[in-house]
């Protein structure tokens, strides 16, 4: 941010002496401390999403949310939706055969399944 205020400073003042050479070059390098500021504004969020993915989750950021999804939504459209869970657990033993639990912790929910169908969420 330092780099982009002295650039714009140094770019007015030679916009003032009204000298057509040094303002083009004044105005390509504020411009380069514009784009490189913005580029390393993403590349830390960036950095700070492999983080989070480094914990041994997938990285992904999901926008969505568990209160979107409906009962009787297929498997496949709630991968869509949020993407692929953190963790999806047999449910056999307790709701019977077919049963299954798709967790999501980033959203702190869980979507329980019978027969790859949404039948309620968490």
């Amino acid at each position: 941010m330092i780099v982009l205020i002295a650039a714009g400073v140094i770019w007015l003042a030679l916009v003032a002496t009204r000298r057509r050479v040094p303002m083009l070059i004044a105005s390509a390098v504020l411009v380069g401390a514009w784009l490189s500021q913005t580029e390393f504004s993403s590349g830390a969020a960036a950095a700070s999403a492999a983080e989070t993915g480094a914990g041994g989750r997938s990285g992904r950021r999901s926008t969505a949310s568990c209160a979107s999804l409906e009962a009787g939504m297929t498997l496949d459209a709630v991968q869509k939706h949020m993407g692929a869970p953190d963790e999806t657990r047999a449910d056999e033993e307790t709701r019977g055969p077919g049963a299954s639990m798709l967790i999501y912790r980033d959203s702190r929910c869980a979507v329980h399944l019978l027969d790859d169908r949404v039948e309620f969420v968490d």
